[in-house]
């Protein structure tokens, strides 16, 4: 019997809330056909948490009328970008409930309504991105593919915005998104041969293209289509790279260099990625690829030796500098790089010397060794020091090193022959 009175009880207080949210909905009409457009939301507000359980008619001329308004609003820049949102949801439940219902009084102009909102999405979203304005734009990208998530452009616009925004985390949420929906993104590019230039020449029109065929400066037209697979595994990569997150980023490059074998910045992120996590055996493999393919890039190896250097993978570092100057004899910054970490390296070897002072011959031994291998790397030092003084005479480095080298009670004979330049 309790129960019984219980449930009479609430259906007699649902009976005049029902009755109140339909007085609303009216109320909130006549303030529609009247232009209060900010009235219609002030009346709906209240009873919008009881219109799950309203009859599907109410529940119909609800989201109708608190999407137009909202439409309406946006339209006045009215908080343009939440109204649109908010309106976007409300004609989505519109259309759900007409489709459950099979009543369908308003879900064309719903669509209709829908569509004008994901195209001024779209054409606001493209303002914005010509203006850098990227948090902006990417938000209304994001939106555009809401509406219609048939149009992935707009999910991969979203993701690219929202990188350049530097809101890595809703881009990596996009990005890992489009890897799921095996986004490919095929776009067609528009190729010419450049009688000039002697090479393709891509083209981000065909009208573009057509001008300078007929203009005779190209020939050979054609068509490509260029897949977007390969960027995006590499922007996920490369946000974890920032994240700190190695092995996801390992993972993600791994996919993207097997979509674009050629991309020499995915293959220097992966190589770093190895030498960071000391596998330097497998840094070193990816590297003599790299080298492999660009023989004649003595900078891109004596970064390397950089990087290696910065790792304290100093056997690395020396033996990239090396190679770095044997592609080009007269790269002066690998002869003072190189110079610099035989300095530090002379410095190490002079501070193990002081461990074997003592008179045992195992000591002796031991000190004699070093000091020899330390002699030996200061004459390096000073030979690397006079090619670069013959290379570019002004070189502030070899100042600096000699510097610092004074400073660390490092002598040679040779400094006489760098000073005066022989």
């Amino acid at each position: 019997m309790k129960s019984i009175f219980k449930s009479l009880f609430s259906l007699l207080l649902f009976i005049p809330l029902t009755h109140a949210q339909k007085n609303q909905i009216k109320s909130a009409q006549k303030e529609l056909k009247a232009g209060n457009l900010e009235q219609v939301i002030a009346i709906l507000s209240p009873v919008e948490y009881l219109i799950s359980n309203a009859s599907d008619e109410d529940r119909i001329h609800f989201y109708y009328i608190k999407g137009t308004a909202l439409v309406d609003l946006a339209n006045q820049n009215i908080n343009t970008s939440k109204n649109l949102s908010q309106a976007v949801l409300a004609f989505n439940d519109l259309i759900e409930v007409e489709k459950e219902s099979n009543q369908y009084k308003y879900t064309s102009e719903a669509i209709e309504s829908l569509h004008k909102i994901k195209e001024g999405l779209v054409n606001s979203a493209n303002e914005d991105l010509a203006v850098e304005n990227f948090t902006d734009s990417s938000d209304k990208f994001y939106q555009a593919y809401l509406i219609d998530k048939k149009d992935t452009l707009q999910l991969y616009n979203a993701a690219v915005s929202y990188r350049s925004a530097n809101e890595n985390d809703l881009a990596l949420k996009c990005y890992e998104e489009l890897k799921n929906i095996n986004y490919s993104g095929n776009i067609a590019v528009y190729i010419a041969y450049s009688k000039s230039k002697l090479k393709d020449e891509y083209f981000g029109t065909i009208k573009e293209r057509n001008v300078q065929i007929q203009n005779g400066t190209h020939f050979r037209p054609r068509q490509e289509f260029q897949s977007k697979k390969a960027e995006i595994y590499k922007s996920i990569a490369m946000i974890y790279v920032q994240s700190g997150y190695k092995e996801k980023a390992m993972k993600a490059i791994s996919q993207a260099r097997n979509l674009d074998s050629q991309d020499l910045s995915l293959a220097l992120v992966e190589a770093n990625l190895y030498l960071e996590t000391k596998d330097y055996d497998y840094f070193d493999n990816l590297v003599s690829v790299i080298i492999e393919a660009n023989p004649n890039n003595a900078e891109l190896v004596a970064n390397f030796g950089l990087n290696c250097q910065n790792e304290q993978y100093y056997e690395g570092a020396e033996y990239y500098y090396k190679k770095a100057i044997e592609m080009n004899p007269k790269y002066a910054e690998a002869y003072v790089n190189l110079s610099a970490l035989l300095v530090e390296k002379s410095i190490k070897i002079g501070n193990q010397m002081n461990e074997y002072l003592g008179s045992s011959n195992s000591d002796k031994k031991a000190f004699s060794e070093l000091k020899t291998e330390k002699e030996q790397i200061i004459k390096d030092v000073f030979k690397n020091l006079q090619k670069v003084v013959s290379i570019d005479p002004f070189n502030s480095s070899v100042k600096q090193l000699t510097n610092s080298m004074n400073t660390a009670n490092i002598n040679n004979s040779s400094r006489g022959a760098l000073a005066s330049g022989e």
